[in-house]
């Protein structure tokens, strides 16, 4: 019986180099298109409230000569960052990019580091797919292999700016370079690999991330090993991962004691594991529209948030690959069943139900594990591989029709839609930029005074829906202290060790908004403390509370030339 003819793009196959060099420009300039369409394109949510402040704080200690470890505003002050897993941001390219802090690029710092991480991942996934073409003598063009690249690489911006935290780029990155190690068929290269990029793992990566991804790169390795009859990709892979392990023990330990002392280590809730999970009905839409579901006039029946962020999760440029993929009549090898069950059992975890969940709850470490980010990176990657290894079917029109369809469907919302994010923090965002901030605290930090410490109030349950329209920079909550030069009893972390907690009084709320019931408890246990009170939302009222004295009226210190909005507590649009 014959073997069914296949229909690719035919081509002569260019040089790993100058592959490289072609897909590291195309990245770049997508680059810099998203920064045309929005200047500072990740400095929203997450990375605006928590790591900008951050990485500011740790490029100046550093310019100054001091450890970068330490924190001089967060949690009453002196606190060990190394303690705190939420903290755990010590690869050299954020420590490079936070000596921005004392230039007038400093509200760079996050996209120099994205860059980085971006081309790093563009290199990564190129060599990877390069050396299965060559190992395994794939009918891959080299325009396919861009595209599978690309559409790898900016399938993560949605979930990078929508989570926010920048460090799931470091994770993105580091898993093709790992799963290239693993496949190696010699022991130096596999070692060296496996080594140097389980460093760039742990120290660039979100912690939670990095451990579910070692555990899914482990099940690949043993995959490997039984397809080769070999025990090399286990060698490479845990010798490498180990040795990494122990070059990093000096860092790892008191982020793991610290970790294991904070309430977040204890798990979480039924209810909150299942209530951030992709609904299944979701999922088929989520992967093959994305956030062009938002442009059509039914939307599915779904929410608009859940047609925006959670199908915008799995989306990718070359979702409508996947149909000329499955339905080519050659025959299937190992690798590409490997591949593609791998990504069916994580959009399972992605979609997770209850029973998952369930499960979860009762192992180490995934029972604090609360959004599917990790299961989404895992997914995006190995449908990837699956895509890179498996012919496509269906006439050669065809498969550019389904090309064309992906990136259309892709591309086209980006400049109609907002920036993929959950919160563009627009008030907060538009406070930082201007100015306004440093303006604002100029005038409140002598009323604080040199040794005084501030807890930033406020009422979210009755507030409502209108949180959005709260300046959350202007009461010091998140980490916005570090900018303001302020101390706060509290930070925005949620692995801080109980014994290293300024105030045993946590806030209700991760964004380190107490509530007004929780103030007088406060100031007895830290009477130098001043609260900065949220009053009301519209019209806006900010007061400082010292319990000393009448209350202070911060309003008119609200930065109003820059921000004329402000006062009523609209977004700006």
């Amino acid at each position: 019986m014959t073997e069914p003819q296949i229909t690719q793009e035919s081509e002569e196959p260019a040089s790993l180099r100058t592959l490289l060099v072609e897909n590291l420009a195309v990245s770049a300039l997508i680059f810099a298109l998203l920064e045309i369409w929005r200047p500072l394109y990740f400095l929203t949510d997450d990375n605006l409230n928590g790591g900008y402040p951050l990485f500011t704080e740790i490029g100046r200690r550093l310019a100054s000569g001091k450890s970068p470890f330490i924190s001089d505003y967060l949690f009453g002050g002196n606190y060990p960052l190394l303690d705190d897993s939420t903290f755990f941001l010590w690869h050299p390219a954020y420590l490079l990019a936070s000596l921005l802090a004392n230039t007038p690029a400093h509200f760079l710092i996050l996209d120099v580091v994205a860059f980085f991480f971006l081309m790093l991942a563009t290199a990564g996934f190129v060599h990877l797919a390069w050396f299965l073409r060559r190992e395994l003598g794939l009918k891959l063009s080299d325009a396919r292999l861009m595209l599978y690249a690309l559409s790898f690489n900016y399938s993560m911006i949605v979930l990078t700016t929508g989570s926010s935290w920048l460090n799931f780029l470091g994770d993105h990155s580091a898993l093709p370079w790992l799963a290239l190690g693993i496949l190696q068929t010699s022991w130096r290269r596999g070692l060296g690999l496996v080594t140097l990029f389980s460093l760039h793992h742990v120290l660039g990566g979100h912690l939670a991330v990095t451990i579910s991804d070692s555990i899914c790169l482990s099940f690949f390795a043993v995959g490997i090993a039984f397809y080769r009859r070999s025990l090399l990709p286990l060698f490479s892979w845990f010798a490498g991962y180990a040795l990494a392990i122990v070059i990093l023990l000096p860092l790892l330990i008191p982020a793991w004691q610290g970790f294991s002392d904070a309430p977040r280590a204890e798990g979480l809730t039924i209810v909150t594991m299942s209530k951030f999970a992709v609904p299944a009905k979701l999922f088929p839409a989520s992967y093959f529209l994305g956030t062009f579901s938002a442009l059509l006039p039914f939307h599915y029946g779904f929410g608009m948030t859940q047609i925006v962020y959670s199908s915008a999760f799995v989306s990718c440029a070359a979702a409508w690959s996947l149909i000329p993929a499955l339905i080519s009549r050659a025959r299937w090898r190992f690798l590409e069943i490997f591949c593609l069950g791998f990504a069916l059992v994580l959009a399972v975890m992605i979609i997770r139900p209850v029973w998952v969940s369930e499960i979860m709850l009762r192992l180490p470490l995934l029972k604090s594990m609360r959004w599917p980010f990790r299961e989404i990176l895992q997914f995006q990657f190995f449908l990837h591989l699956f895509l890179v290894l498996r012919p496509l079917g269906g006439s050669l029109r065809f498969q550019r029709l389904t090309t064309f369809v992906g990136l259309f469907i892709f591309l086209f919302p980006l400049p109609l839609l907002e920036a993929p994010t959950f919160d563009t923090m627009r008030i907060d965002r538009e406070l930082v930029l201007s100015g306004g901030v440093q303006d604002y605290w100029d005038k409140v930090r002598p009323l604080v005074g040199p040794d005084g410490c501030i807890a930033a109030v406020g009422d979210l349950h009755r507030i409502g829906p209108k949180w959005r329209r709260i300046p959350f920079s202007l009461l010091g909550a998140y980490n916005y202290p570090i900018l303001a030069q302020v101390r706060s009893v509290t930070g925005y972390s949620a692995t801080a060790p109980r014994d290293r907690l300024y105030v045993q009084i946590p806030p209700p709320v991760s964004v380190g908004l107490y509530s007004p019931g929780q103030m007088e408890e406060i100031l007895r246990e830290r009477p130098n403390t001043k609260c900065i009170v949220l009053e009301s939302v519209q019209p806006l009222r900010i007061v400082l509370h010292s319990g000393a004295g009448p209350d202070i009226d911060l309003t008119p210190f609200i930065p109003m030339a820059k921000f004329p909005k402000a006062r009523e507590g609209i977004p700006v649009e």
